[in-house]
């Protein structure tokens, strides 16, 4: 017994003392992780994810007792983790073992759809809600003959709600054109045969959208246009989004639509951006068959001026229409230089006083610069961005036309559609300063240089 009694007390001690340690270590790990975090430089763009972190949050008297300060400082301390690359890199590599590959495909059954609605704070929708709603219409993304398709099922269709949407902005704005375009995905072209009884019927999708709306929303048809020219580059092969041809081909779709004359790809100058581009889909699966097909960045430029002013809040800054520095992580963001709640593009060939307000998400970004082609004033909004009414921009700017610009994907997604029509009569916005910004440039306008050619074919008249 005693010996017995005698083990007890040593398994006892040794329990104690392995407590002790594990306490000792934890302690020195969280304590080492806490000194890091405040010593290591904070990067500002995280190169993998190819987005901005969020930065550190101001503390407002309002901020700090509505919670917004807390879950901002949880966001900021997420994003500037130590070592948070490292893990990310490693979390990639573990991610590969899912779906099935081969030595020609793979199938990534986790892949969500892309161009989430993120918060003020940071957060996407999803992680708001904390639900599961962009992936309602996905289904996975495979890589077959060195590219990637994401996979749309067609599984829980919103034409219906989609289409009121679009039916509310007729309703809403009924001096002014609005035309609805959806931008298919890839796979509807370019997917191999064996696999098309597996995913949705993407032009069946957006035609029962089209049938929905009211005669006072003019359908653009873009899927048609971009069929005529699939064996064309007109989609990414490691990106989710269309190239600048692509969107061309959806700028024609749309001078259909509007009866008016399209610039020819003949009367444009073309560049390319050096180096490879390797976009989302590549990022969210790291998957060697892309990395060995890299795509590149081509684009046109109409008549634009070769500045931009982009608007957030009161605050305003020119911007090249077409960024050509600082983009080697990201080369898409060439056009427009990225999402912005509000931009303003200035034609260098059109008099004729039109405006022509174009709604979008990042599909959007290559498509509006050819709009000058046809409109003395091109305004860009990211719907998921802007905090700025659209009856109020509709007023302000005198505009003549709106285009609602979606892909498939946001086209079929609940939070989507809901900020689409949030935005159209939001309490929020800015103040009339398109007016002001152009008395106070208007000569520096006049001077500005212009990195396109002044074309003379007529394309702001309006086709029998």
């Amino acid at each position: 017994m005693n010996d017995a009694h005698h083990i007890q007390e040593e398994l006892e001690e040794e329990r104690k003392i392995s407590s002790v340690i594990h306490i000792v270590l934890f302690c020195v790990v969280l304590t080492a992780i806490g000194v890091l975090f405040f010593l290591l430089p904070q990067e500002k763009i995280s190169d993998t994810e190819k987005r901005t972190l969020a930065p550190f949050p101001t503390l407002t008297k309002k901020s700090l007792f509505s919670g917004d300060y807390m879950d901002s400082l949880d966001i900021y301390t997420a994003d500037h983790f130590p070592f948070r690359s490292t893990f990310i890199a490693v979390s990639d590599q573990l991610k590969l073992i899912r779906g099935f590959h081969s030595k020609e495909e793979a199938f990534y059954n986790d892949v969500q759809a892309v161009d989430e609605i993120p918060s003020k704070n940071g957060t996407s929708a999803k992680e708001i809600q904390g639900s599961d709603e962009s992936l309602k219409n996905c289904k996975g993304l495979l890589v077959a003959n060195n590219r990637a398709f994401q996979i749309f099922s067609n599984e829980e269709p919103m034409n219906k709600e989609f289409s009121e949407m679009n039916n509310l902005y007729a309703k809403k704005f009924k001096n002014v054109r609005v035309f609805s375009g959806v931008v298919p995905t890839a796979s509807d072209f370019f997917l191999p045969s064996k696999y098309q009884e597996y995913i949705g019927n993407e032009l069946q999708n957006i035609s029962a959208s089209y049938k929905l709306m009211n005669n006072r929303v003019i359908p653009v048809e873009i899927y048609q246009e971009l069929g005529q020219h699939k064996k064309e580059y007109i989609y990414y092969k490691t990106d989710h989004h269309w190239t600048d041809l692509g969107a061309y081909y959806g700028y024609k779709a749309f001078c259909k639509a509007a009866k008016i004359k399209p610039i020819d790809l003949s009367e444009m100058k073309s560049k390319q951006i050096k180096g490879d581009f390797l976009g989302t889909h590549f990022l969210k699966t790291k998957d060697q068959r892309l990395e060995s097909n890299p795509d590149y960045i081509k684009y046109w430029i109409p008549p634009v001026e070769k500045y931009a002013i982009k608007y957030d809040g009161e605050e305003s800054e020119e911007i090249k229409v077409f960024k050509t520095s600082d983009i080697v992580k990201n080369k898409y963001l060439v056009f427009l230089g990225g999402d912005e709640p509000l931009i303003r593009l200035k034609s260098t060939k059109c008099q004729n006083g039109k405006t022509v307000l174009l709604i979008k998400n990042s599909y959007g970004n290559p498509f509006a610069a050819f709009l000058t082609a046809n409109y003395e004033h091109v305004l860009v909004v990211d719907y998921r961005y802007t905090e700025t009414s659209i009856i109020d921009l509709v007023k302000e700017y005198e505009v003549n036309d709106i285009i609602l610009l979606n892909g498939i994907y946001s086209s079929n997604t609940p939070n989507h559609i809901e900020r689409l029509r949030d935005i159209i009569e939001l309490k929020e916005g800015t103040k009339n300063t398109f007016k002001k910004k152009k008395r106070k440039k208007k000569e520096e306008e006049e001077t500005l240089p212009s990195d396109s050619l002044k074309v003379d074919v007529d394309t702001t008249s309006v086709i029998d």
